[in-house]
């Protein structure tokens, strides 16, 4: 049995690592001036679960584009004379009705053919190291499974 390179990783694992990595991120800042909405509102926006909190924690905490879109689509319709009481039903109900705000980032790691582990990539950039750990283990596991009966 030929023997995996325990930190090798496949191609789809690095496209899917790269294509996330050159996702735009924002900071607070950022998001308010693209915006125009104040750091207070969107943290208003936020604990009323309008607004998807931010990946990572505390200063380190970025947005992505959909969070630029629902800022932007709240924009739209306090423009369009809508109260703000009326746009967080319309988005409260929109994300009721199974159409995320937000798309969830996974980090995939092939330990096997047929055998993966998923990580989310903010747990995945907090824990990192621990990860690649169990990564490690678990190829070595399997790996001597398949020694055992071949």
């Amino acid at each position: 049995m030929r023997r995996l390179d325990p930190f090798s990783l496949d191609i789809m694992t690095v496209n899917c690592y790269n294509s996330s990595m050159a996702e735009k991120r924002y900071t607070i800042e950022e998001l308010g001036e693209i915006t125009g909405f104040s750091r207070r509102t969107i943290r208003y926006y936020i604990q009323e679960g309008l607004l998807a909190p931010p990946a990572g924690r505390g200063r380190g905490g970025f947005y992505f584009d959909s969070h630029v879109a629902t800022l932007r689509r709240i924009r739209d319709l306090q423009e369009k004379g809508l109260r703000l009481s009326a746009i967080f039903e319309m988005l409260r109900e929109r994300t009721a009705a199974g159409r995320p705000q937000e798309r969830r980032i996974w980090v995939r790691y092939e330990i096997a053919p047929g055998v993966e582990i998923h990580v989310e990539r903010g747990r995945e950039e907090l824990i990192g190291k621990e990860v690649v750990e169990v990564v490690r283990v678990a190829k070595s596991i399997l790996n001597k499974g398949g020694d055992d009966n071949g």
